[in-house]
């Protein structure tokens, strides 16, 4: 996917969010535990279905996501529970 034409690209700078911030310190410590490549993580993020329906952060979640599951370091269920756990602290759906 990388590289492919997509129209545009917006260059503008935007206040990078917490769970953006999440997202890339969860990343950095997968890797550092040996738990995650950057191949494994680029490939994980390519292959997403919604690929060009989430954005660049959105990506890199849904593929951790998918890896953690694919090493069976997490279920699907657990991530689910977590993240239901996190929004009604966070006041969320």
């Amino acid at each position: 996917m990388g590289g492919s034409p997509g129209g545009p690209i917006d260059t503008g700078q935007h206040e990078v969010e917490d769970w953006e911030r999440l997202a890339d310190t969860i990343s950095s410590a997968l890797g550092a535990k040996g738990l995650q490549t950057t191949d494994e993580h680029r490939r994980a993020i390519e292959s997403l279905e919604e690929y060009r329906d989430l954005s660049y952060y959105e990506r890199w979640v849904a593929a951790t996501e998918k890896l953690l599951v694919e090493k069976e370091i997490l279920t699907r269920g657990e991530i689910d529970e977590r993240a239901a756990e996190i929004g009604r602290r966070w006041g969320g759906p």
